[in-house]
């Protein structure tokens, strides 16, 4: 293993991703990255839109809808770059949900959020800043949080399978934005493990 790995993970409902952002990040992680895999993973961000008081199926339904028009908007931007053999689509049910190695880093990231006060404290901060504007009462903001922080164990969980996964010796993650509690956990602060072959990757991209 000695590739380096891009991770453009584009999360559903998000606006940041909008085509022409999709395609500065194509442009960006062409440069950089030997091998690029780009997600928008669907079951994932049920959790949030259930959290958000949908139902089951109209967040499965929601969640499907806006995961397909991400990657539809990737691949259309994607016929823009000179190098597409770099890049790799993935899915969630098809490509990650039965993954022994990723079952094994889910189980490790579910073991930390309920073992670790700290770990538990920013996953719940984290993902209270994603949904607390959509609520006015504080025990709600709460319950709504014990769904979606979900979304996030679930991406850690993701991350730090990939190097196996994908047969790369580093993964780096790119975002426009620092991402604290990722940094936190690949350098060691809630468990001591310094997970050197993981990095972020700061774009500048707004």
């Amino acid at each position: 293993m000695n590739e380096e790995l891009g991770l453009i993970w584009m999360s559903a409902g998000n606006s940041y991703f909008d085509e022409k952002t999709i395609g500065r990040l194509l442009k960006f992680a062409e440069k950089k990255f030997k091998k690029i895999i780009i997600l928008s993973p669907d079951e994932p961000a049920e959790h949030t839109f259930r959290a958000l008081g949908y139902s089951n199926s109209k967040a499965r339904r929601k969640a499907s809808l806006n995961s397909n028009l991400l990657i539809n908007r990737a691949k259309r931007e994607l016929q823009k770059i000179e190098n597409k053999d770099k890049f790799y689509f993935v899915y969630w049910k098809r490509d990650i949900v039965r993954n022994p190695e990723y079952e094994k880093k889910y189980k490790e990231t579910m073991l930390l959020y309920k073992n670790n006060a700290s770990f538990r404290k920013d996953a719940r901060e984290n993902t209270k800043k994603v949904i607390s504007d959509k609520f006015n009462d504080v025990i709600e903001v709460d319950r709504a949080v014990d769904e979606a922080v979900c979304y996030l164990l679930e991406e850690l969980a993701f991350i730090l399978s990939c190097n196996s996964i994908y047969g790369v010796n580093n993964v780096s993650y790119l975002y426009h934005q620092n991402w604290e509690i990722y940094e936190n956990l690949i350098n060691g602060k809630y468990d001591g493990k310094k997970r050197e072959n993981f990095n972020f990757v700061l774009t500048g991209i707004k």
